[in-house]
Formats: structure tokens, C-alpha cells, sequence
């Protein structure tokens, strides 16, 4: 399917891993593997490895690679010295294979020495980083949490959800429930509303018709790539801060609405611009534009 690559592109992982679901072919099968990997799922994707070995051994350069830098993203390293003897004893293939086959062992190496200079904390000393009054201590715990068991954090995690101080964070907690895909229903306060949920039914961030036709528009109408760039930045953000709510059916006025901020962000080359005539030439409203960059930017500003 030569459509996978501009969905992946395009960051639309969950419709690459909807259409490869019976999928046989190495092409087909890479995009998957590349899907779930952007999405986080690095079990998935090793299964898909597991599942579909000798298909994905038809580009063994390719596989080599993804396969070991999974496992060591997982910290099994005993399992990528194991798959890297595998692939070892294979029939040469091309000089390509064997420079990777050389490089592996170190690679590996390094990956094993990194995560044991890593500290390691228990759940106890998890759960007391979660409780701290400093966020980047919170994060920390959190980016640890998600590759651990999820549910022994649940109760703790359910109540950041109604007081945590930052909405942003309440997003990253709800966003790594989602990436579990956590079957239980939920309630978080976000903007001083209840909002219920179920992780396991929500969409991930970054998808849907909106976001993708907003995408399109930085990449294809702002002339400065600088510009489309930040606007790209800035967007993603506002949908960190906004999730699980979804995004107006306007991509025409996101895009002004994040070219006006970008030009704004922009260290150089800053535009004047006629808002009313600019509004004017897309159909669009002047206080609409105006109120719904307010509400932008008081998003950003948690950030």
C-alpha cells in the first residue's frame, strides 16, 4: 500500500495498523512495526516481529535493526544478544547486513550500560516522586511508570486526574493510560469540568480528520517552512492540553489561528498582517479568530 508511508507521515498510526491487520507482505508488515512503534507499543510491535519473522527476513537490514533497538528499548538484553546470534547464523546476505551484525554488539552494549547507570526507584519512591510539589520530579516518575505495570499506580494516578495542579500533566497521565489502554472508567477534572472516560475507547492525540487537515494546511500554505514548523509545534501542544476534548470541524481557522502564533514565536521575519482582511479572504469571523487565539494561548502558557 503505497498510501501506509504518507499516513505515517502524517502521524495517522492507528489507520497504518488498522489496514496492515492482514497484511503479509515485508512492506506492509515494516509499516505496522513503525506505527505501533511511534504510538509507544513496543509489545505490539515485537509481536508482529514474532509473528511475521521470515516474511520481515526478505529486508534482514531493516529487521536486524528494528528488532534489536526494540528489545533494548525494553531493557531485554538478554534476548537481543540472543536474536543477534540468530540473525549471525544466517546465510550472508549483502556487506549492508554484515556491517549491522558488526555494529549490534556495541549498540547493544551501550543501551545495557545506559540503563544501569539509570537509578532505579520502587513503587515507594515513585509514588512519593508523584506526590512532590516540583513537576519535572513528576515526570520523571511518570515517564518510569509507563514501563512498568500501570495498574499497581492506577489509584494514584485517578486521583491526579481530579486535583493535579497542571492540566497539561492531567493530559500526559490520561495520554499514558490511553497508550495502555487501561479498560476502566475514569474521571478527571480538566478546566474545573468532570469529563468521564475510558482510556481503552479513547482515540490517541494527534489523529482525526481535523488535526490531519490542519497539518496539511501549515505544510502546504505557509510559505516560511520555519513558520509551518513552529505552528506544527505550537498545535501539538494545544492538543496535549486539550485532550480527551476534540478539536473544532474548522481546520480553516486553527491554521490562521496558529500562523498568527507562529508569526508571533518567529525570532525573524515577522509578518504585519491585516487581520480583518486576511478573516475576510477565508470566510472567517474576526472575533472568532481573536477569542479562539486567546484561548490558545492561555494553553501554551502551562506548557
Amino acid at each position: 500500500m503505497d498510501s501506509l508511508k504518507s499516513l505515517i507521515d502524517s502521524k495517522n498510526y492507528d489507520l497504518v495498523i488498522k489496514l496492515t491487520e492482514t497484511s503479509t507482505t515485508s512492506n506492509d508488515l515494516f509499516y505496522r512495526i513503525s506505527a505501533f512503534i511511534c504510538l509507544g507499543k513496543y509489545e505490539e510491535a515485537l509481536f508482529v516481529i514474532q509473528d511475521h519473522q521470515h516474511t520481515l527476513e526478505s529486508n534482514l537490514a531493516a529487521l536486524i535493526n528494528v528488532h534489536i533497538n526494540l528489545l533494548c528499548a525494553l531493557s531485554r538484553f538478554d534476548q537481543a544478544y540472543s536474536a543477534l546470534d540468530y540473525y549471525s547464523n544466517l546465510p550472508y546476505q549483502s556487506q549492508v547486513v554484515e556491517e549491522i551484525l558488526r555494529k549490534m554488539p556495541e549498540v547493544i552494549s551501550k543501551e545495557e550500560q545506559k540503563n544501569a547507570g539509570v537509578k532505579y526507584y520502587d513503587t515507594d519512591q515513585l509514588l512519593e516522586l508523584l506526590d512532590s510539589n516540583k513537576d519535572e520530579e513528576v515526570l520523571l516518575a511518570l515517564d518510569i511508570i509507563k514501563n512498568r505495570d500501570i495498574l499497581e499506580f492506577l489509584p494514584k494516578l485517578k486521583m491526579m486526574l481530579l486535583n493535579y495542579s497542571r492540566e497539561v500533566t492531567k493530559s500526559y497521565i490520561l495520554m499514558m493510560l490511553v497508550r495502555k489502554e487501561v479498560d476502566r472508567d475514569l474521571v478527571m477534572i480538566k478546566e474545573a469540568k468532570e469529563i468521564h472516560c475510558n482510556p481503552k475507547k479513547l482515540k490517541p492525540p494527534f489523529t482525526g480528520d481535523t488535526f490531519d487537515a490542519v497539518v496539511r494546511k501549515f505544510d502546504r500554505e505557509f510559505k516560511d517552512a520555519s513558520l509551518s514548523q513552529i505552528a506544527t509545534q505550537l498545535f501539538s501542544q494545544y492538543c496535549i492540553y486539550i485532550y480527551p476534548k476534540d478539536l473544532k470541524p474548522n481546520p480553516e481557522l486553527y491554521a490562521l489561528v496558529f500562523f498568527l502564533l507562529a508569526n508571533e514565536y518567529a525570532q525573524s521575519g515577522k509578518q504585519e498582517i491585516d487581520l480583518p482582511s486576511v478573516c475576510q479572504r477565508h470566510n472567517l469571523d474576526v472575533n472568532e479568530v481573536e477569542e479562539l487565539k486567546k484561548e490558545i494561548e492561555k494553553a501554551l502558557s502551562d506548557f
